[in-house]
């Protein structure tokens, strides 16, 4: 006997029950999810804060970062439009899972408000993790010596779409700080994941002969600590950074013996009026792409503190100095009115595995180009140096020719220099070394490859 169904039955719940699976389907939000997909805030000026010019919002930002920093999760420090007066005799300090959030770019200004110091430390100290710090405008008034210090063991840490500007050395030769070396942002050691994109770091200035060092961004290698991993360097503008003796928009400090990569990349910046290089690499594993420096001296960049050793004629000393292996120097624009000694050099010790390739490169049309070289090598071993585009030089490609070099210098586009290819007291022929030599294009005024044993 076949059991019998009841059709009209049968078919309303098979209906019922599929509109019931489509409709719970689709997410609904509680009340519960709705708070958890807003996070916590707080706005300074609910804290008191005035962004007058006048006022001294101190105690506001503080009392807005402590409450964030004890949220469960943490949140957010909503800073509105406006000029907030921060007294500089403590840093402002930022913690975990703590946003600081600018709207219409709100400036902080950094003053003796109390009278403790007349010359300060750091605008902000960053410690811990899951850190941004947003659309904020620094201003340093040449009374602190840092812009932000991303201090050991931070990780995960943005910081976007801000202004850094105006830090220098104290004048008074009592101050601890009298001979620090300056800088718009300091990464310490142990840190992992700083981001810094999209920001303009201006006006940082050494002004001692004792220490005449200045840095847009430095990359510490900090004693006895992991050196810094994945940072990240994108889109921002470096400039203003002096004095000539030793003035760098980003360096990567010499990292400890035994390092492993650093991983990191600076991609996108914009450079100029940087006294000395854009950029300084002395750790392995950097990634240089997409840059533009632009030489904005002819003739007027002197140097600040006599008597100096090693002077130079040249505008800049170079546009990016490579002294560290595994590095890429890739698609870069280097340019300006002004003379670079090497606009590309890797030339500190020997170094393994560099690549220097699709760059254009070049000397002011009015500037001094006598002893100038677009790329400068020393003793390098597996190298490619290719597909770059070099004019203005007194030579196109400066290096020694040795038997523990091994590389290839090829399809290179050399035009309105003395020499192309220059090799200076080589041991062998390069005809005869592990260096391949092939496919450039060379237009010289005298030669298109050359080798001596002096420049004399």
């Amino acid at each position: 006997m076949k059991p019998t169904v009841n059709i009209k039955f049968f078919s309303l719940f098979m209906v019922t029950t599929i509109l019931c699976g489509f409709i719970f389907s689709f997410p609904v939000k509680t009340s519960w999810a709705k708070e958890n997909d807003t996070p916590f805030s707080v706005n300074v000026k609910k804290q008191g804060a005035k962004g007058d010019g006048v006022s001294n919002d101190t105690d506001s930002f503080l009392q807005a970062l402590e409450l964030v920093a004890k949220h469960p999760v943490g949140g957010q420090v909503i800073v509105p439009t406006g000029t907030y007066l921060i007294d500089l005799a403590e840093p402002l300090y930022v913690n975990s899972n703590v946003q600081i959030i600018g709207t219409g770019s709100p400036t902080l200004s950094f003053k003796n408000l109390s009278g403790k110091e007349e010359f300060g430390y750091e605008a902000f100290w960053v410690t811990g993790n899951n850190i941004t710090i947003k659309g904020i405008v620094i201003e340093g008034n040449n009374k602190l010596i840092r812009g932000i210090g991303v201090h050991n063991g931070a990780q995960n840490i943005t910081i976007t779409n801000c202004t850094i500007k105006n830090f220098t050395q104290p004048a008074d030769t009592q101050s601890p700080h009298y001979n620090a070396i300056v800088s718009g942002i300091l990464i310490y050691g142990k840190t992992i994941g700083i981001t810094i994109s999209n920001s303009i770091i201006t006006g940082i200035s050494a002004i001692h002969q004792t220490t005449p060092v200045a840095r847009g961004i430095m990359i510490w290698s900090e004693p006895d600590q992991p050196y810094a991993k994945e940072v990240q360097i994108n889109g921002n503008t470096i400039s203003y950074i002096s004095p000539r003796e030793d003035a760098d928009g980003i360096y990567f400090d010499k990292a400890p013996s035994g390092s492993i990569l650093s991983n990191s990349i600076i991609e996108g910046n914009s450079f100029h009026h940087v006294g000395k290089r854009a950029i300084k690499i002395r750790a392995a594993g950097v990634s240089i792409k997409n840059n533009h420096i632009t030489n904005s001296y002819n003739g007027n960049n002197p140097y600040t503190f006599y008597p100096i050793d090693n002077f130079i004629p040249q505008d800049m000393f170079s546009a990016i100095s490579v002294y560290a292996s595994h590095v890429s120097v890739t698609g870069n624009t280097i340019d300006g009115v002004g003379s670079y000694y090497s606009a590309i050099e890797a030339d500190m010790g020997t170094l393994t595995d560099i690549v220097i390739d699709n760059n254009k490169i070049s000397n002011g049309v009015n500037s001094n180009i006598s002893d100038t070289n677009g790329i400068r090598l020393g003793d390098i071993r597996n190298f490619v140096i290719s597909n770059n585009i070099i004019k203005n030089m007194r030579s196109g490609i400066f290096s020694p020719i040795s038997s523990i070099q091994h590389g290839s210098i090829s399809r290179n586009t050399i035009s309105n220099v003395e020499f192309g290819i220059l090799f200076l007291a080589p041991t062998l022929s390069y005809t005869e070394s592990k260096v391949k030599v092939q496919n450039n294009t060379i237009s010289a005024h005298q030669d298109k490859i050359i080798s001596i044993p002096n420049l004399d």
